[in-house]
Parts: structure tokens; C-alpha cells; sequence
């Protein structure tokens, strides 16, 4: 899946739309308070600066007051996204930040190890200045969406427009305008999953970044570093190699969000995604426990397990789940003192399905640690990727995706996954992805098809545009792009966000018919006239005029679908 002052007339009305719209997403029954500690209290950096110095944009150093889904409203305009959204992590006492990205607690671990304690901190912006001085030679910083270029700031910047900018992009500016940095002779890396933004448009000389650093940095990190505090100057950008899991070291101070990875990679092989091209590898248990307490005793009160999909947690051959070691994993999560609430990244759909008991073994502990609810009923959520209902296009892009069945079965499959998650209390949250490269109109169909059987699903919709990733297979191809959607995929994009009004914030419904009526003339001059039957859908006008609703009722035959086992279904499609 991040909202300024309102402008008044028509962008009061989208900023008041826009609030609502992300406000609606899951209810919130917790609030982190914590962030009071923090204070700009330091003077000039003590000593002549600590030498290596780490961070990220503010809104990376922010928990979204303990609601990890919400940072995906960074991809919104940076006009809309009230700061208030994005507290600062506390601080300690000496300005370093108490709670940090988990990617920027794997490099300080490594730093820490290769130069000594004294020598690294990972700080908040606002403390640059306690510091950066005469004796600082590094400065990192990790990126998640640096440019604004990523699936979520491309989408919804570009729907909503207003200034162009998003939330990520002008945040990222501000750091890279930081007194501190720009005042500062040392080398600037950056590196994160969305260093490659930078790379890609050749922005190191415009930023002020001296190196950026593409990949996994376990394994070649501590070298690149002992070469720049040795006086070599840094490539413009480095590729870094693959680290072995024993590579991998255990954080040392606490992660936002509790984060814990439980494995790295993913291996289905999407060809628009990076992490799914990696070798999969499951950490050991005990590796996994030592870093929850790390964060358990380090003061956070959630535990987020991060995966690219928890059901391959040490899985089985053809990407089988493992249900003895995902259930075990879950019990020794519920087994640490301290954890108030639990939280899983990531999960696919096709597992769930295959063996839905290992749904069953979990969902209890996910529910009772959950931080969400929706009208007023406790339930769970997981990021799943829908991405399309179309099986030509799960088959050219997303074979693996759907493994152990075939790509012909893929509606069946996320109709009945949601079903069983639905009725374990566990309402995910799905991105779908509109403009794949070789996109037909039977592919658009097929997905609205889809949509239509999963009418009354209790899931939150977050469609997105193509996007190119640099690591992913489809790198060379173009963006996908607001101007090339037909009114189709412009109804995919409106039925979705009608569908999250409906199912989580219905209350809501006469304030967004407000919001959409006075703000449809500016999404018409700035989208076109095909923009027209979305707005109605959205505001809830196109049910008061038709006098239905636009959706085809799920009919139980589709709910519950009849899969094939996985002996007939898989092992005979492999053989091809």
C-alpha cells in the first residue's frame, strides 16, 4: 500500500475524499503514543560527528501510528497526506532513533560487527544535525520509493494529480536538502528496494548521491564500505552479490513494526516483481525468535513476520505448504512474553486452498493479536496479490503463482481462497494490477468477471498500474500509463474502491457522494469524459440511477467451486 492543509473549493473536497478513502481502509483499535519522547534537544553533532551515519525520509522513519497498511498512502499527493499520519519514531536519549526499518537494523548489525558501535547510528532526520560533523565519511540512506515511481505513487498520484508529487518523493527531497547532508563532505549511499528509481534515471548528480547500492547487502556491504573509508571513490552504481543464509546476522536494536523476517525470496518467478525471482529461503526458527524478542525488549508491541509468502514458510517440493512448520512458527510467535499484536506481510492465495487447515492453525492467534477491525468485529488482514482474473495472462506472467493447480484455474482458486479466509475472520488485503504488458480486452473482462463473483468478499481493493521494476523480468517494458486505460479498466479501478466504501465504511457513503460530485468536473478536464461512469460508481450515484447495484450477486455454485485435487490438476500440467 500515507494526508496537508486543505486547498479549498474542489481540492478540499478530494482532500476530504481522499481522507476517507484511506481512513476506510481497516479500522484501528490500537494508537502508538510513544512518539511523544521524541525531541530536537541535541546540539551541533558532538565530538566532530559519528563516522558512519544511517537513515531514511521521514515518512520511512514512521510507524503510521502502529498501521503498517497505511503507509501505502505515501503513494498519495504529497498535498493530501497530513504529516500527523507519519509520526516520528521515538528517539533515545542520545538522538538515535529507537525504532528503525528493518532493512537499515540488517546494515547497522553488519556496520556494527565490521567498525565497531561507536563508529555507527541510525538516526531520525530531525537529528541529522547530533551527528553529522567533520568526522562523518558515510552517510546511508535506504529507499523505499525515493522518486515517486513505485506501483502505489504512480497509481494514485497520477489519479488524483493535484501537484504531481507524491508523499514518498517530497519526502525523500527534504532529506536530500537536509542542512546537515548537503553541508556534509561525506559520500551519500543509498540503497532499498527503491534505490533502483535513481539508478534508472541516472539522478545520483541531482540528488547529491554519490553511490547507489542495487540488491541484497549481507554480502558485499562491508566491503564497499571499508573501500570508501579507505579513499576509493565508489562506482556510480553497484550491483551486489547474493548473500548465503548464514550471511544474513540477527538485528541488534528493534525494527518499526516489530519486523522479523521469517524468509527471503519467493521463487513463483512473477515476471513483473523482483522478490519472486529470488531463490526461497526459510530462516531457522530459532534465528526468527532471537530477533522478536530483540524487538519485544527494545519496547515494540507488535511483531510483523516478513515474507513474500508466509505459506512457503520451509515449504515442500512445487511450492507445497508446510503446515508442521508454519503452525509451529505461529505457536512460538504466540509464545513471546510482551507481543501485544501479531501481523503477517504477505500471503498467496493458491495454499490456502490446497490445505486450508494450516488457515485453521493460524487464524485463531492472528484474530486475537490483530490490531484491526471491521464494524466493529475483530478480524485479521494480509497483503495477497490478485493482480488479474484473466488465466492467458496468469500463465504468460504469474505461472508459478497458482502452483499446485494451472493457470485455468486461478478464478476458481481466489474465489474459494477468500472464502476460507472470509470465514476465519482473515479479510486481506488485494492488489490487482491493471495494464500488464499483452493485456487484451478478454483479459480485462476476465477480471471484472472475477470482481463479480467475489461481490460480498470481505477484502480490501488496492488496483494498481504496471509498473517496470528494474529487478523484475519486464524491466524493458513501458510503464502503464492513466492515458492508455479504456473504460473497462477505468470501471476495474472505480468498482474497487465502491466495493472498500461498501464493505468497510458504508457510513461513509453520503460524505464521498459529496466528495465525488464536487470534485467530478476536475477529474473529468484532467482524465476525460471516460472518467464519468467511474465517479458515479465511486459516489454511489450510478446505484441511485440504475436502481441496482452494477455488480452480478455471487451465486453459491461460483463461491464454492469444486477444485481439482492436486494430483490431477498439477503434476500432469508440469509434464508439458
Amino acid at each position: 500500500m500515507h494526508i496537508k492543509e486543505s486547498a479549498p473549493g474542489i481540492g478540499a473536497a478530494i482532500t476530504a475524499m481522499a481522507d476517507r478513502f484511506i481512513e476506510s481502509g481497516l479500522s484501528k483499535i490500537v494508537t502508538w503514543s510513544g512518539w511523544e519522547s521524541y525531541g530536537r534537544t541535541g546540539e551541533a553533532a558532538s565530538q566532530g560527528g559519528v563516522k558512519i551515519v544511517l537513515t531514511a525520509s521521514s515518512i520511512e522513519m514512521s510507524d503510521f501510528n502502529l498501521n503498517p497498511f497505511l503507509a501505502f498512502a505515501g503513494g498519495f499527493p504529497q498535498v493530501l497526506v497530513q504529516k500527523k499520519l507519519y509520526p516520528p519514531v521515538p528517539s533515545n536519549e542520545d538522538g538515535s532513533a529507537k525504532f528503525a526499518p528493518y532493512g537499515l537494523r540488517k546494515v547497522e548489525s553488519l556496520l556494527i560487527d565490521e567498525f565497531g558501535e561507536e563508529n555507527v547510528v541510525v538516526t531520525h532526520p530531525h537529528n541529522l544535525h547530533r551527528f553529522i560533523g567533520p568526522n562523518t565519511e558515510i552517510i546511508g540512506i535506504t529507499t523505499m520509493d525515493p522518486l515517486g515511481t513505485g506501483f502505489v505513487s504512480r497509481t494514485y498520484t497520477s489519479i488524483l494529480g493535484l501537484n504531481g508529487r507524491s508523499a514518498t518523493l517530497a519526502e525523500f527531497e527534504d532529506l536530500m536538502n537536509d542542512p546537515s547532508i548537503r553541508g556534509s563532505k561525506a559520500k551519500v549511499i543509498v540503497g532499498g528496494s527503491g534505490a533502483w528509481q535513481i539508478s534508472e534515471l541516472k539522478m545520483q548528480d541531482a540528488l547529491g548521491v554519490t553511490s547507489v547500492l542495487m540488491g541484497q547487502a549481507e554480502r558485499s556491504l562491508p566491503a564497499i564500505m571499508r573501500d570508501i573509508l579507505r579513499g576509493s571513490v565508489p562506482d556510480r552504481t553497484i550491483p551486489m552479490d547474493t548473500p548465503s543464509p548464514d550471511e544474513v546476522p540477527l538485528i541488534k536494536k528493534p525494527a518499526i513494526y516489530g519486523t522479523v523476517e521469517i524468509m527471503r525470496g519467493c521463487g513463483r518467478g512473477c515476471s513483473f516483481c523482483s522478490p519472486t525471482l529470488r531463490h526461497c529461503h526459510s530462516f531457522l526458527l530459532d534465528h526468527i525468535v532471537k530477533e522478536a524478542e530483540v524487538n519485544v525488549r527494545g519496547g515494540t508491541r507488535m511483531i510483523i513476520l516478513q515474507t513474500d509468502d508466509v505459506f512457503l514458510y520451509r515449504g515442500k517440493e512445487r511450492f507445497l505448504p508446510n503446515k508442521e512448520a508454519i503452525v509451529g512458527l505461529f505457536r512460538a510467535m504466540g509464545m513471546i512474553e510482551g507481543m501485544e499484536y501479531l501481523q503477517v506481510a504477505h500471503a498467496s492465495l493458491a495454499p490456502v486452498v490446497y490445505d486450508p487447515s494450516i488457515v485453521e492453525g493460524i487464524a485463531p492467534l492472528l484474530v486475537d493479536r490483530s490490531t484491526w477491525t471491521c464494524r466493529n468485529k475483530r478480524c485479521a488482514s494480509v497483503e495477497v496479490g490478485i493482480e488479474s482474473g484473466s488465466p492467458r495472462l496468469m500463465r504468460q506472467h504469474m505461472r508459478g503463482k497458482m502452483l499446485p493447480y494451472p493457470p485455468e484455474q486461478w478464478p476458481d482458486v481466489v474465489v474459494r481462497s477468500i472464502e476460507i479466509l472470509n470465514d476465519h475472520d482473515i479479510y486481506p488485503l488485494a492488489t490487482l494490477i491493471l495494464g500488464l504488458p499483452g493485456e487484451t480486452d478478454e483479459d480485462i473482462h476476465a477480471t471484472v468477471e472475477l470482481l463479480e463473483r467475489l461481490d460480498g468478499s470481505k477484502l480490501f481493493y488496492v488496483p494498481l498500474l504496471f509498473t517496470s521494476e528494474e529487478e523484475s523480468k519486464l524491466r524493458q517494458q513501458r510503464h502503464g500509463a492513466l492515458r492508455d486505460l479504456d473504460e473497462d479498466q477505468w470501471g476495474i479501478l472505480s468498482s474497487c474502491w465502491k466495493h472498500n466504501i461498501d464493505v468497510w465504511s458504508p457510513e461513509r457513503a453520503r460524505s464521498i457522494l459529496l466528495a465525488s460530485t464536487m470534485s467530478g468536473p476536475y477529474f473529468w478536464m484532467k482524465h476525460g469524459s471516460k472518467v464519468l461512469a467511474p465517479i458515479l460508481r465511486v459516489s454511489g450515484l450510478e446505484d441511485r440511477l440504475i436502481g441496482r447495484k452494477a455488480a452480478i450477486p455471487c451465486q453459491p455454485n461460483f463461491c464454492t467451486p469444486e477444485i481439482q485435487p492436486i494430483e490431477d490438476a498439477m503434476y500432469e500440467k508440469t509434464e508439458e
